[in-house]
């Protein structure tokens, strides 16, 4: 069993509690300000909810090169640790990977994910081979440059239940294959259910990492009692927000109200986010 605490030691973060790490995942920067200010100890950033912000269809990726410029933009405003989504690395070569992941340390980012599905599953997934190859090559980036990097394998296997024969036991070979391939912890989305989840941590062999991103999830001390080490909020807090703005919207058009401005962080506060510098850019360099 991985404590939370334990996880966050081998991330660099200072994190003193047994409950599970909590990963939550932003789009922009004012979303990761916002949560750095709160003291989250470490921000993850969402292809997904980065996807939705800027107008991306379901069946398109954000390319890596966008998700990592907006990744490069977050990591130089907050003082905590950033882990940068790289979606767009999914259906590229492992050299392509390599790259991917060495852009991303060097515009700041502490770690990265790397899926076999995207989207939750909205994607064909990759084979298991190719994934624990994928993972392989972002080691070795991290190798040659010299640098920590704390990599979270992700699988959506249990989001696409429906259409595979044995989804437990795929996730459970998954899990097992991508931390052999070298991930320090793998994501599993798709439940909540704390019987399943208790399986799941007594057949992978190595940290997991759950996402809890909707109604009727337990609390975090029944996780952290089952072995959870991470919980990760999933597009969660963008989806509430959003839920928030059109409740907000449909009072003003009813009512005839400006309610929605009672509670609204003020303008002094939002550019108080910003008034800290900015730490150094780094030039972003991938290639093909």
């Amino acid at each position: 069993m991985t404590l939370g605490r334990e996880l966050a030691q081998k991330i660099g973060i200072n994190w003193q509690s047994d409950n599970p790490l909590i990963f939550p995942e932003v789009w922009d920067v004012a979303s990761a300000r916002i949560l750095d200010q709160e003291h989250f100890p470490l921000i993850t950033t969402s292809a997904s909810s980065y996807a939705w912000a800027q107008g991306f269809h379901p069946n398109e990726r954000v390319g890596l090169e966008e998700l990592l410029i907006v990744a490069g933009r977050i990591a130089r405003e907050i003082k905590q640790p950033l882990i940068a989504d790289l979606e767009g690395c999914f259906e590229h070569s492992n050299q392509y990977v390599k790259k991917g992941v060495m852009a991303a340390l060097n515009i700041g980012c502490a770690g990265v994910f790397i899926g076999d599905g995207g989207r939750d599953g909205l994607h064909q997934m990759l084979g298991i081979m190719e994934v624990a190859n994928r993972i392989k090559s972002a080691r070795l980036a991290a190798i040659e440059q010299r640098k920590k990097l704390f990599l979270v394998a992700r699988t959506d296997t249990l989001t696409m239940a429906s259409i595979l024969a044995h989804p437990f036991e795929e996730t459970v070979a998954r899990a097992n294959s991508y931390l052999d391939a070298g991930a320090d912890l793998v994501q599993i989305n798709g439940v909540q259910n704390t019987d399943v989840v208790s399986q799941l941590v007594e057949r992978v062999n190595g940290p997991i990492a759950i996402c809890v991103s909707h109604a009727g999830a337990p609390n975090l001390n029944d996780y952290r009692d089952l072995g959870v080490a991470a919980i990760s909020l999933g597009t969660g807090l963008m989806r509430s927000a959003l839920s928030d703005m059109a409740q907000k919207a449909q009072v003003m058009q009813l009512s005839g109200q400006f309610v929605h401005l009672d509670d609204a962080i003020s303008d002094n506060k939002l550019s108080d986010l910003f008034t800290g510098a900015a730490k150094p850019s780094t030039p972003l360099a991938i290639g093909s």
